[in-house]
């Protein structure tokens, strides 16, 4: 899972009253539905908007989240390019410009997109989060780590940060290090099967074939319908 954030900074001095309280409330609109996940919804009101604010950064970046969301990420690429040529200041722009760009496979360009989101707000939750993923499907498994570690120092409850990381320890086969994560994982939520799933994965490559079962029939008792933990449970 990636993150996106969500911005909006839309009005100015001009207009009536009336007319800055619609604003407001269409804008309240937006935001309700993107987050309700109806990004169709978001964007006829955003097109809406747009024909009254052309051009408006605000605007723009909501539409291209919305644009993300329905997996039109060339289109949303589109968007937030055209917001950071009018306001290349706010870290949320770029971050999202490099989760277009990590969706479109360009991991170079996202890598470069979330840095430039870090050197503005180097606490950015989501910028560290999703560099962090893009370095790992670079390869590049230790620099990951240090980012997600940095995710982490800003919400150390991350539960997908922590998979995550388990996830690039045991590709750097410091197997003992990611069950530590995945059973981190389990502690802040018990129910959570692909944590289970993971350490079942990590003991069977580290050829510890019965806790390897055991935990596939974990990950089953937490979600009977997890076909790979079926699948491979099978197969030992």
């Amino acid at each position: 899972m990636l993150l996106f954030m969500l911005y909006i900074g839309i009005g100015g001095r001009s207009g009536s009253r009336m007319g800055k309280r619609a604003d407001t409330v269409l804008a309240a609109t937006i935001i309700r539905e993107i987050q309700r996940g109806n990004p169709e919804k978001a964007l006829t009101s955003i097109d809406r908007f747009l024909e009254k604010k052309p051009g408006e950064p605000a605007l723009l970046n909501l539409k291209g989240v919305s644009l993300d969301m329905l997996g039109k990420h060339t289109e949303s690429l589109s968007c937030y390019e055209q917001a950071l040529l009018a306001d290349p200041s706010p870290a949320i722009y770029w971050n999202n410009k490099g989760l277009a760009l990590q969706n479109l496979g360009r991991y170079n360009d996202a890598e470069l997109a979330y840095r430039e989101a870090l050197s503005r707000d180097s606490e950015s939750l989501e910028a560290s989060y999703n560099l962090a993923n893009t370095l790992q499907s670079l390869g590049r498994f230790d620099e990951a780590l240090v980012l997600y570690d940095l995710a982490l120092d800003i919400r150390p409850d991350h539960l997908l940060a922590l998979l995550n990381k388990g996830n690039a320890l045991a590709s750097l086969k410091r197997f003992e290090d990611a069950i530590a994560c995945y059973l981190e994982v389990l502690d802040i939520r018990p129910d959570y099967p692909d944590a289970a799933y993971n350490i079942a994965h990590t003991y069977e490559e580290m050829g510890k074939v019965k806790d390897a079962r055991d935990w596939y029939s974990k990950t089953l008792i937490i979600d009977p319908d997890y076909h790979h933990a079926t699948e491979q449970l099978k197969s030992l």
